[in-house]
């Protein structure tokens, strides 16, 4: 191989890699700059979702803490990899609040319905109609019954058709139940009916779905307790050996790949105890 040949072959991998440098750092600003824009549409949609939820707290609010606290903890252990994670978890941690107050929140919900259903069919068999028996559960029964059939309430109030604003509150909760008695009081609205007999049957078929979801709970809790106990053994044989030989993990602990390594780690296991009480749970 001649030399200019040589040269020529260096020269056009040269350009090569300097002209993929070149693209890569241009296309970078407009990436940074979709992903900030889709970044603050979202956190508007949370900080909205959040205040449904009565809940009254700023995304921003909670990545600034999430900064601070990410900056002071760097600062004190000297990990960068403990600081980074800290304000990772503050990017995620709103949509991640706003998901387990609404599942926290649904299951309340789900077990204050029978109650509220009762109380608007005694509103319907005294002569009120099904709007006073709505009230009766806002203004006499505890949240967060009382606070989303409030929001009901505000918005038929406001002009918003029953039917509407009923779908609204099956979006804010997560509940099979509510669908059905959301999707029978449409129903009735549209064609008519008996809907004191569709109140009384609503409350048989709930109280029947509800036996049906307390067996399925019970024939899967030793599933959901297996699933803690393998999650949390390694982590208690960890903090054993931790106790029992620190001369030994000290090192691991005190290196930043031991400390990315253990965060993928938890990372990961969170991700396997999800999919896994996906695959446990049952649908009645």
């Amino acid at each position: 191989m001649t030399p200019s040949v040589d040269v020529f072959g260096q020269l056009s991998i040269f350009l090569a890699v300097f002209f993929l440098i070149l693209g890569v750092v241009n296309l970078l600003p407009e990436l940074f700059v979709a992903y900030q824009e889709r970044y603050q549409t979202s956190t508007r949609r949370t900080a909205r979702e959040l205040n449904k939820f009565f809940i009254h707290i700023k995304p921003t609010q909670i990545l600034g803490i999430a900064g601070v606290l990410g900056a002071l903890m760097g600062i004190a252990t000297g990990s960068w990899v403990l600081a980074a994670a800290i304000i990772a978890a503050g990017l995620v941690a709103p949509r991640i609040l706003l998901s387990l107050w609404k599942e926290i929140r649904s299951s309340q919900f789900e077990a204050q319905l029978m109650d509220g259903l009762l109380l608007i069919a005694n509103s319907l068999r005294s002569g009120l109609d099904i709007i006073a028996g709505i009230e009766r559960v806002a203004a006499g029964m505890k949240p967060p019954i009382s606070e989303e059939f409030g929001l009901v309430l505000n918005a038929y109030r406001l002009g918003t058709p029953l039917e509407a604003a009923l779908i609204d509150l099956t979006g804010r909760i997560n509940s099979r139940p509510l669908e059905t008695v959301v999707y029978a009081i449409n129903i009735q609205r549209e064609t008519g009916g008996n809907i004191i007999k569709i109140f009384e049957q609503l409350v048989l078929t709930i109280r029947e779905e509800s036996k049906l979801q307390k067996k399925a709970r019970a024939i899967t809790s030793q599933a959901r307790s297996q699933i803690f106990f393998l999650a949390g053994f390694p982590w208690v044989l960890a903090l054993f050996f931790i106790l029992a030989a620190p001369e030994l993990m000290q090192p691991a602990l005190a290196n930043p790949w031991g400390q990315a390594t253990l965060l993928f780690l938890i990372v990961w296991e969170v991700i396997g105890i999800l999919i896994t009480k996906k695959i446990v749970a049952v649908e009645v």
